[in-house]
């Protein structure tokens, strides 16, 4: 008996003393200057500096299954708002995607959003900087403690990744004191459409991008016999790596130019009158066979004739961007990259549907389309080609 009470008296000193250790050393203050202060974000946005605040105690625990008892760090006092991130990879349409997720959640729940420095050198190789409310964050947490980022999302079988039921129908139990992880391509189109002024905002162009753009589409209103106004309709189509892609997860096609000449008419019986004149501007990842497909249309023009021996090669996909953004309208095929340049855009927009010729197969495009139900948005339907339908999507709270 003697023996097990000095064991106890040990144990309640070592309980005490390390106690008050921790909270000397683990207090808010010391929290906040665990932050890292030097990294890319901070620099030039000390004001949206963040700390985790709150002090951290001992808790016992008596395990139900054994005689162990269980001593775990809490950390208690003011909330702290969820930090959430995506590790995405992904090209500028992914980084677009995982930046307008993350301003959604910051914006709409309150929680703080942060990039990757990869992720944030993606974007600000094209917008501006000083405009973007989220950027590259490092924090770091007392040596003995990891975050524990857990994952909110899921991707189906065709590739789309959306948030999970539970997480989105308990928001509130997330808001705060929690690491959160979006998925490696967040498509929460569904959800980010609501603050599309709020990010049209945050992501601005580039000077040198803007004036360049700026200067090809004076140069084709002054080229206009006419005296009409111009209407621009950005054309962005997506080839070669893509049909793999759309292959092997869901039996899909690439399309070919049926697709374009039905999409094209439809602008021209829309805005083709006495006074006004469509011009459409077509860019893409393959230029051959958009010159081969495309060029037979008068009112077809293509970005790479006027940006060819004026953008860098690496400055390419700002520019091509920042052309489809400039637009009145859009018509767009499949991917991110034509996605966000009709968003930014804004009016009307001409996307695909049908590319697996079944009637019940989808793709991540279908599923992202189906979700989101956007305005003013028309879906083109390919699986007949000699006779492409408009068709409208309505809104799916569940997809397989």
């Amino acid at each position: 008996k003697m023996k097990r009470y000095r064991v106890l008296i040990f144990v309640v000193f070592c309980f005490m003393f390390t106690t008050l250790y921790l909270t000397k050393f683990f207090s808010p203050q010391w929290i906040e200057s665990m932050v890292d202060e030097k990294n890319s974000y901070n620099k030039y946005k000390a004001e949206k500096q963040f700390s985790l605040h709150g002090s951290l105690s001992l808790v016992a625990e008596k395990s139900n299954k054994s005689d162990v008892t269980n001593i775990k760090l809490d950390m208690n006092g003011d909330l702290f708002p969820s930090i959430i991130m995506s590790d995405s990879s992904g090209r500028l349409g992914n980084q677009l995607c995982v930046y307008g997720t993350l301003l959604y959640f910051q914006k709409v729940h309150g929680m703080h959003g942060i990039l990757n420095e990869g992720q944030e050198s993606a974007l600000v190789s094209v917008f501006q900087e000083d405009k973007m409310e989220i950027g590259a964050n490092s924090f770091n947490l007392p040596p003995q403690f990891n975050a524990n980022w857990e994952s909110v999302a899921y991707h189906t079988p065709q590739g789309a990744w959306f948030p999970n039921d539970e997480f989105l129908a308990n928001i509130d139990k997330y808001k705060y004191n929690r690491f959160l992880n979006i998925g490696q391509f967040p498509h929460y189109l569904f959800l980010f459409k609501q603050i599309l002024g709020h990010i049209r905002q945050d992501l601005i162009f580039k000077n040198h991008t803007q004036s360049l753009v700026d200067q090809y589409l004076t140069e084709l209103r002054e080229e206009s016999s006419s005296d009409k106004e111009i209407i621009f309709v950005g054309v962005h189509c997506r080839r070669t790596d893509y049909g793999w892609h759309m292959e092997s997860l869901a039996g899909a096609t690439l399309v070919d130019h049926t697709y374009f000449d039905k999409a094209f008419d439809i602008y021209r019986s829309r805005y083709n009158t006495d006074s006004r004149q469509v011009v459409f501007l077509a860019v893409s990842d393959d230029q051959p066979w958009i010159k081969e497909n495309l060029g037979k249309h008068s009112d077809v023009r293509f970005g790479l004739d006027f940006s060819q021996g004026k953008v860098e090669d690496g400055q390419m996909p700002g520019f091509d961007l920042c052309l489809l953004a400039s637009c009145d309208h859009s018509i767009h095929t499949y991917g991110t990259f034509g996605m966000w340049g009709s968003l930014l855009a804004g009016g009307d927009v001409i996307a695909t549907t049908g590319t697996t010729g079944k009637e019940e197969a989808t793709t991540e495009e279908d599923q992202i389309y189906r979700r989101a139900a956007m305005e003013n948005w028309v879906y083109l339907d390919v699986r007949d080609k000699a006779n492409i339908q408009e068709v409208t999507i309505s809104p799916l709270t569940s997809l397989s």
